[in-house]
């Protein structure tokens, strides 16, 4: 008794690239949630400070966030960290006084050996 199998070889190399594909993209972006203060119901205090309802920009919090408060007082907590890319520096901030997300846009410069050096741009809250 044989048994056919009509899928092609190619599925499992397209899920396996897939798979590297996000494992190498490296981005270092982070959410999360804060709980509500129970000494402090309803209001939203991040590090000694009352933030408003809704979401709040780039209140001097570094290097480049977004707080959104909730009616409960709990906190979404959102940044975008930085990418890692072969052969270039750690990357520096384009515009670091503008609010999340547009803070996250990175210079890199970068060198191949024996060649001249070579400047990217990315924005470290998008994939890449």
């Amino acid at each position: 008794m044989s048994t056919e199998r009509n899928s092609s070889p190619l599925i499992p190399l397209a899920i396996a690239g897939t798979l590297l594909s996000i494992l190498f993209a490296q981005v270092s972006g982070y959410s999360g949630l804060i709980p509500p203060d129970a000494a402090n119901p309803g209001k939203c205090i991040y590090r000694g400070d009352i933030l408003e309802l809704g979401v709040n920009n780039n209140n001097g919090i570094s290097p480049c966030q977004r707080l959104t408060c909730h009616k409960d007082g709990s906190i979404l907590i959102e940044g975008c960290g930085k990418l890692r890319i072969e052969n270039c520096n750690r990357g520096e901030r384009i515009s670091p006084g503008e609010p999340f997300p547009e803070c996250c846009k990175l210079r890199y410069k970068c060198k191949e050996i024996g060649a001249a050096p070579y400047y990217i741009e990315r924005n470290a809250a998008e994939k890449v």
